[in-house]
């Protein structure tokens, strides 16, 4: 699984005309299962997203597709993780052991 945390590298303003195919993109991805929950940051200068398990370049290739990183408004951290815990509602998302 990954954590991704977004963070915009422009100005609010510059961010908003994208919003709206940013968060088509999230959806389709949502709705695909390659994403489990997304959201923006309480500061409102980026989001978070989590992203179910695949290869790295999948992912990679899910990302370039984004409306931020095709007009360079926002930089990706990537956290790569194997998920061992959760609670009874998120059980199905853990690694086999």
């Amino acid at each position: 699984m990954y954590l991704l945390n977004i963070s915009y590298s422009q100005p609010p303003a510059a961010v908003q005309p994208h919003i709206p195919s940013h968060s088509a993109w999230v959806k389709q991805h949502i709705d695909d299962g390659s994403f489990l929950f997304a959201g923006p940051k309480s500061s409102s200068l980026g989001g978070v997203i989590l992203a179910n398990a695949m290869p790295k370049p999948a992912l990679l290739a899910l990302l370039a597709e984004d409306s931020y990183v095709q007009a360079d408004l926002a930089d990706y951290q990537i956290v790569e993780f194997d998920c061992k815990i959760a609670s009874q509602e998120l059980a199905s998302l853990l690694a086999p052991v």
